[in-house]
């Protein structure tokens, strides 16, 4: 299989509310404020929860109905974490709902947004990765993962048309690039397959 490239040339910080911004939890289809990330490539969605009027809720799940990068619908269920943050295992490119299951309310209703984590998601199945190639004067750090861990981390000051020739290295569940910088750095790997091909 030949490679394909992904290029990522801006800031992939997490965005707590992308999805929906802070609203009481409920039973029921929440509104979505955006449907895909700030970035080009896909995200897990992350579920921020906060405790309102001295009794937690019963959270009960989120669902979240949307598109991978392979262009399939996929479902994650998200259970969310008292007064913090609960991070989803799907790659969505395109969000299409999110709906609250299961929710009963304690003392006063309890809050969450929906947003995106951080890192911009290039390949949501395993695959291999060729090679990395620096577009800028990094200003900061660029890390690039999959879902074991980080495979290289490019320095900040790391000069343009640097290229990381990484000779088709494996990489486990996703492939994910991320920066807290206008970074532009472009990755040579794989497509993404359909999760019924993935191993």
């Amino acid at each position: 299989m030949g490679y394909t490239f992904t290029n990522t040339a801006a800031t992939t910080a997490a965005v707590a509310n992308r999805y929906v911004t802070s609203t009481n939890m409920k039973v029921g289809a929440y509104t979505l404020a955006n449907t895909t990330p700030v970035w080009s490539g896909a995200g897990l969605v992350t579920v921020t929860h906060t405790e309102v009027g001295g009794g937690v809720d019963t959270l009960g799940t989120i669902v979240v109905l949307g598109i991978d990068m392979a262009g399939q619908g996929r479902t994650d269920i998200i259970t969310p974490l008292n007064g913090t943050v609960a991070t989803g295992t799907v790659p969505f490119r395109t969000i299409g709902s999110i709906t609250g299951v299961g929710w009963v309310i304690g003392t006063g209703n309890d809050t969450i947004v929906v947003g995106v984590a951080a890192g911009n998601i290039a390949c949501g199945s395993q695959g291999s990765l060729g090679g990395v190639l620096v577009n800028n004067a990094v200003a900061a750090a660029v890390v690039i993962s999959d879902a074991r861990g980080t495979i290289l981390t490019i320095p900040a000051s790391q000069a343009a048309g640097t290229y990381y020739n990484l000779n088709g290295v494996d990489f486990g569940g996703y492939l994910k690039v991320a920066t807290t910088s206008t970074n532009d750095v472009t990755v040579f790997h794989t497509g993404t397959m359909p999760s019924v091909y993935a191993l």
